[in-house]
């Protein structure tokens, strides 16, 4: 759109710059203030006044070098729709952690859109012990990698995420030991730690966490810092958080502090 304005020759005003970068932050999940100004042909000052400017009401959420979209507390956005946002970091992510696994490994791979992900590049690794809430992650690694052991949790179905949660997944997952657990994160942050959306996806998490030897956390950029409504654990209890190159470096410094290993991909 913002082209067409050009090769006639026109000038976004102020509302008109404001309302595109809106659509953009809504279309993308966040926006860079170097690349508007590009694509605006205006300075950096003036983009970065306009994401201050949505910022103060409510409209979008500041970030080191750009603005992100702000999703309320107890506001989840559908499995469809967080399949397609940021799908370029959440493969970087899911290589990343990916890497982390090693052959005879018993893992635990959350449900989730970065967990599909990792799925799908595991294949080269053996012996591998794979526990997972997720029946989309159970069938694909039935078809692409027999020979795991593929262990399903049980529980409650979630028709939307095809994940399992509630008492008996809580159960079930309370009497496994595994050494590494790889875990979405709806929000987090540095005071309020670890959150969720639901009440009783919260409690599956929770064990999750607990029956890892390591815990690694995947998140891209727009979960720092997001808080959620119900808790799940401190920032503490995670080992390795990895994320992409979009994330806030103020942000980041303060999970390093913690003794936190930080991966940005």
């Amino acid at each position: 759109m913002a082209g067409a304005f050009y090769a006639r020759g026109n000038i976004l005003l102020g509302e008109e710059r404001r309302e595109y970068i809106l659509n953009q932050i809504k279309k993308t999940g966040s926006v860079n203030a170097i690349d508007i100004a590009r694509t605006l042909n205006v300075s950096e000052a003036t983009i970065r006044r306009d994401l201050n400017r949505l910022s103060r009401k409510g409209l979008a959420r500041r970030t080191y070098g750009g603005a992100m979209a702000i999703i309320p507390v107890g506001t989840e956005m559908k499995f469809n729709t967080q399949k397609e946002k940021f799908i370029d970091e959440k493969k970087r992510i899911a290589l990343a952690a990916s890497r982390l696994i090693e052959g005879n490994d018993v893992i635990m791979i959350e449900a989730g859109t970065t967990g599909i992900q990792i799925a799908l590049n595991i294949s080269s690794i053996k012996n591998l012990t794979v526990i997972t809430n997720s029946c989309d992650i159970a069938t694909l690694l039935a078809k692409t990698n027999p020979e795991f052991n593929i262990i399903l949790s049980g529980g409650i179905l979630r028709t939307e995420t095809h994940s399992l949660i509630g008492p008996i997944a809580d159960y079930s997952l309370s009497s496994i030991n595994v050494d590494k657990a790889f875990i979405g994160i709806t929000g987090i942050d540095i005071t309020k730690g670890i959150t969720a959306t639901d009440h009783i996806e919260a409690q599956t998490k929770k064990r999750i966490i607990e029956c890892a030897k390591k815990v690694i956390a995947l998140c891209d950029h727009s979960k720092l810092g997001h808080i959620s409504v119900n808790c799940v654990a401190p920032v503490n209890k995670i080992d390795v958080l990895i994320t992409d190159s979009e994330a806030d470096k103020d942000f980041i410094q303060k999970i390093r502090n913690l003794d936190i290993e930080v991966i940005i991909k």
